[in-house]
């Protein structure tokens, strides 16, 4: 006998007529919605298109947790290029990670065909967590307690959106959005960077390498962090010359930008990384050559611009390192004045001078930020503050190497060597405003050694 679904199949019977009733969601907003994109077309053809654009873009983002994320991510290193079309828009791309992610929290739990373990935990990524939602608390606090108007709240904002995209980062990355894939597009994105700050260097626009972040300094923390992180992923990669490509690229805009406290940190790295035998002599060997290369390379084809740029930056160094001398001192005395939860967030860049014995010599640019992580985060947050930092960083780090005891990861290996590197620069630049440091420790948590529970 022929089933009723076998029967339609055949065609023997026709399908019954639907008679769902007909509702002003499915005849009436399509409609409306079509007449409005017509009359937008037809009186603003271009602004419709990039309205358009803009709204399909948002809406893929928006439905597919894992694209907002990789977004997020890959757009951080071009934040100012991304200003000049909108200063608002690295903000908006984090609004919709979070909104994407509540809207994918509400379909179900994340854990799925992505994460095998279901069901299990991990004391590393609780530890991550744990410091960061400490850190928030702190924050909350301090700013309550020294409110600076527009100022602290535009820092605070700051705070805040770091912390939200490593939260839901690490949730992420139990699910839909791979580790791996998180830092191959943080990798591919700041080779990409460097392409632009290298051409952008060679034209002559700019004295050191820089381009998508303004400050040199600042570009050279973004590749510090994606270099470890490339030559981790090349190993049993398909195409792996595509991250070698990317780290020597990466690893020539980082010499470009002049930058002591990066260059220190890549040492750090390397050393770190040839001790615990993740690195291997031929491969430092390799290192030294492309860098090498690099700057043969640039004394060949551009001498005058190597020349220009060597003295700029010998002629200013002295200068340099009186004014960080400067603000070190600043910002440990405002430490010591309010040592609990600091002065509040924003409070360096207004108060700073008032604890500076003299001004330092020659200043012709703002003096806003410490050049020091830990100091201007003491100075803002105090000391308990800046232990949660810390915490969370150290945890960041015992995160990722767990991974890698217990299933020899190379890539948690790396992130524990970018984290190392890392924490040394920021020694020496005000870092907690950009993703790598965030990113690395959401990475740790994501690459934690996992039981079931």
């Amino acid at each position: 006998m022929v089933t009723q679904d076998v029967a339609l199949a055949l065609g023997l019977r026709r399908p019954a007529p639907d008679t769902r009733p007909r509702t002003a969601g499915t005849v009436v907003l399509p409609l409306l919605l079509a007449v409005l994109g017509g009359l937008a077309v037809g009186y603003a053809p271009s602004l419709a298109l990039v309205g358009g654009t803009a709204l399909a873009l948002g809406t893929a983002l928006l439905v597919r947790l894992e694209w907002a994320a990789l977004a997020v991510v890959a757009t951080a290193v071009f934040e100012d290029y991304l200003a000049l079309v909108d200063p608002r828009l690295t903000k908006l791309l984090a609004v919709v990670l979070v909104a994407a992610w509540v809207v994918r929290r509400c379909q179900g739990p994340l854990r799925g065909a992505t994460h095998p373990m279901a069901g299990a935990r991990s004391s590393g990524r609780s530890a991550v967590l744990a410091a960061t939602l400490v850190l928030v608390v702190l924050l909350l606090a301090s700013t309550v307690l020294h409110p600076h108007g527009t100022t602290g709240a535009t820092v605070l904002a700051r705070w805040a959106g770091f912390v939200v995209v490593l939260l839901v980062l690490v949730d992420a990355m139990r699910g839909p959005v791979p580790p791996r894939a998180v830092a191959r597009t943080y990798v591919l994105a700041c080779a990409a960077a460097s392409v632009c700050g290298i051409v952008t260097y060679a034209v002559g626009a700019d004295r050191r390498v820089s381009g998508p972040v303004g400050d040199p300094n600042d570009l050279a923390f973004f590749l510090l962090a994606a270099i470890p992180l490339g030559t981790a992923l090349r190993v049993g990669a398909r195409r792996a010359w595509v991250y070698d490509v990317a780290v020597v690229v990466s690893l020539a805009a980082l010499i470009g930008t002049l930058s002591r406290g990066a260059l220190l940190g890549l040492a750090v790295s390397v050393g770190i990384a040839v001790l615990t035998r993740q690195l291997s002599g031929r491969a430092v060997l390799a290192l030294v050559l492309a860098g090498g290369a690099t700057v043969a390379l640039a004394l060949a084809t551009v001498p005058h611009l190597v020349e220009t740029s060597l003295e700029q930056k010998g002629s200013v160094a002295d200068q340099n390192v009186s004014e960080r001398l400067d603000l070190w001192e600043s910002a440990a005395d405002m430490t010591l004045e309010a040592p609990v939860l600091g002065h509040g967030p924003g409070s360096f860049s207004l108060e700073h001078r008032e604890h500076l014995d003299r001004l330092p010599d020659a200043v012709d640019h703002d003096l806003d930020v410490a050049h020091n992580t830990y100091l201007e985060t003491a100075a803002e947050l105090g000391v308990l503050g800046l232990a949660a930092l810390l915490v969370l960083l150290a945890a960041g780090y015992l995160a990722a190497r767990s991974g890698r005891v217990a299933r020899g990861d190379r890539l948690a290996g790396a992130v524990c060597v970018a984290l190392a590197g890392t924490a040394v620069a920021a020694v020496f630049v005000t870092e907690q405003y950009f993703l790598p440091l965030w990113l690395l420790c959401a990475l740790g948590a994501g690459l934690a050694r996992e039981v079931r529970s």
